[in-house]
């Protein structure tokens, strides 16, 4: 990890120079976005844009009190467009193109459509051409990344994550970085920290699934134990769910996809006997503050959130209203929703997508995320794990629904590991096509 830290401190320095032009002089930063593209581009650190791109999203993520770095809010549009304009500008050195854009380009074209039903078309167009942004150059970096530098990229991508948690530590002393007792670091509140844990994790146990002598054994317990201390102060129960039901299915659907999918009957119904009975569980326990026994019936409010949405999600059943709907439904109504003590959003990815695009929109868009899961079993057995934990987070939280957010970039690098058989079937030693200094592996990381 500290190898990792030595050979990149110029692009932390960078990073450095990106947050004090925010505090100082912010529309600098405008400017140093699409610089940073450049520059990295005449270095050929493709890798270092796609690390760029997720920095500057869990800066996007921080909470308003962090007014300082608040232009990273907008600023992270300019990169997402400077990202753009270098692959379409060289498409040629990214082909064969991922093909996760293919398969869900029914969905994208689909997507637009909406636009016509949108209370505020302006932002849905926005939000809508950023999702397919996204989703085409997303996958395309990763995989080019991945020719580049071999196993080296997905170990630096590893580290670089744990290395933002890390760097989050500077909360702690500021006294910004808690509410309600519960950690939440860079991001704008502890669930946010707590998803962040998850999807770091769940990047982390694909790789080491793909490539089971990328890490060393001492390597492996840090990093598990740096993100699981993250994850426990967050506080967040839904992500702890999500990391178990993760671990737990990846065992499962490792012996067979029938034991693996009897596991999920039982835990099925497991579930539900627990979560009846979780109050006396976490007393036998002693663990009623830290599981917040007292907002489960209420399930921190967002119960209520769901039925209201349910009532709303009727004016645009079928068809939604463009990207950005659910947001602008829960706002419309902040004051009486804030008068019932629930403050925030819908809370859940289903009901979220469902006011954008509609039932049809739904469907179309699970129809292709499931189908990428499918095929990405035939050779990646924690497939089948990873998107059962998936499907639970985004029952709580709607994070699948924002492109520009810290989370939804790290499922789809992650999509983009397990799906494309050039990294799923590469051998564990390849280091790319242009290995150096920056790409190389040692070569005591390649024995058993």
């Amino acid at each position: 990890m500290l190898n990792f830290l030595q050979r990149h401190i110029q692009f932390y320095l960078l990073i450095a120079i990106w947050i004090g032009a925010a505090v100082t002089a912010s529309p600098l930063v405008y400017l140093l976005l699409p610089l940073t593209i450049l520059l990295l581009r005449n270095k050929e650190q493709f890798p270092e844009m796609l690390f760029g791109f997720i920095m500057v999203l869990v800066l996007s993520d921080v909470h308003k009190d962090f007014h300082a770095i608040a232009v990273f809010k907008g600023a992270k549009n300019i990169y997402i467009v400077a990202l753009t304009a270098l692959f379409l500008n060289e498409t040629g050195r990214f082909i064969e193109l991922s093909k996760i854009f293919k398969i869900f380009l029914p969905f994208v074209a689909y997507s637009f459509f909406p636009l016509l039903f949108s209370p505020d078309p302006t932002v849905a167009a926005q939000k809508t051409l950023s999702y397919a942004l996204l989703i085409l150059v997303v996958p395309n970096y990763v995989l080019y990344s991945f020719r580049m530098q071999g196993w080296a990229f997905c170990r630096n991508l590893v580290f670089f994550l744990i290395f933002v948690l890390l760097f989050g530590l500077y909360f702690r002393y500021t006294g910004d970085g808690y509410v309600s007792g519960r950690f939440r670091g860079f991001f704008g509140n502890p669930n946010g920290l707590g998803l962040f844990c998850y999807l770091t994790l769940m990047l982390f146990a694909v790789v080491d699934s793909l490539n089971g002598r990328l890490f060393r054994y001492w390597e492996r317990w840090l990093i598990y134990g740096i993100v699981l201390y993250f994850l426990w102060t967050s506080g967040s129960r839904a992500s702890l769910i999500s990391v178990f039901i993760l671990f737990t299915f990846q065992r499962f659907f490792s012996g067979s996809a029938l034991l693996g999918f009897v596991a999920l009957l039982f835990f099925m119904v497991m579930f539900e006997y627990v979560y009846s009975n979780l109050g006396e569980i976490a007393a036998f326990l002693g663990a009623e503050e830290y599981l917040r026994v007292n907002t489960l019936e209420s399930g921190s409010g967002r119960y209520f959130a769901w039925t209201f949405a349910w009532e709303r999600v009727q004016d645009y059943f079928m068809f939604g209203g463009g990207f950005g709907t659910d947001e602008f439904v829960m706002r419309s109504n902040y004051d009486y929703l804030e008068r019932m003590g629930h403050q925030g959003g819908v809370h859940n990815s289903y009901l979220s997508l469902w006011f954008d695009v509609g039932i049809l929109g739904l469907l179309i868009y699970f129809r292709s995320f499931v189908l990428l899961f499918v095929k990405a079993s035939r050779s990646a057995s924690i497939s089948m794990a990873v998107l059962f934990s998936v499907l639970f987070s985004v029952t709580y939280e709607s994070w699948l629904v924002g492109s520009l957010n810290p989370f939804t970039i790290l499922l789809f690098v992650a999509l983009t590991l397990l799906s494309e058989e050039e990294i799923a079937f590469a051998s564990p030693d390849f280091q790319g096509e242009h290995a150096g200094p920056e790409g190389s592996l040692e070569p005591r990381l390649t024995e058993a």
